[in-house]
């Protein structure tokens, strides 16, 4: 995950997000093998990421918080979606993320910048799978359990 921000003075206590723009990488043998979701987010009181406290209900390992950056992540066969399932948990393939949090010091809370979520697709092969597009829906929630919009990617080709 790499991070950008800048303070703000005003905005929605509700974070929000904007896609911009995606990078494939490929491994030694020409295959596509990492991929790297660009996207800018915005919050007014800059509550966005954990703290190292943050481990009581409900962010706690294996509740729906624990995570803060979400994602579902699906291939496209013949025009449909399809969803991976992970053989060793037999969950759904995610690259969900626990961000730190950013919140800045001082008067100002409010935040803005730029994220990157990066999909490695070991696990896919790992299970099996090799599809020849995928997409991402992206979102994120604040401390506050504050959910902002979702994004979609646009179908990615790939050559894995």
């Amino acid at each position: 995950m790499v991070l950008s921000c800048s303070k703000e003075e005003t905005g929605s206590e509700i974070p929000s997000i904007s896609y911009s723009g995606y990078e494939k990488f490929q491994n030694g043998l020409g295959k596509d093998s990492l991929l790297v979701i660009r996207f800018n987010f915005q919050d007014g009181n800059g509550d966005i990421g954990y703290t190292e406290a943050d481990t009581n209900s409900p962010f706690r390992i294996g509740e729906p918080y624990f995570y803060n950056l979400h994602n579902d992540f699906y291939g496209k066969m013949n025009g449909a979606k399809v969803y991976y399932i992970d053989g060793f948990s037999n969950d759904t393939i995610r690259y969900n993320q626990r961000l730190q949090s950013i919140t800045p010091e001082g008067k100002y809370k409010g935040i803005s910048g730029s994220m990157e979520l990066r999909v490695d697709f070991s696990l896919l092969l790992l299970n099996g799978y090799s599809p020849d597009k995928v997409q991402l829906e992206l979102w994120l929630n604040d401390r506050a359990l504050n959910e902002s919009n979702r994004i979609l990617t646009p179908e990615i080709d790939l050559d894995i």
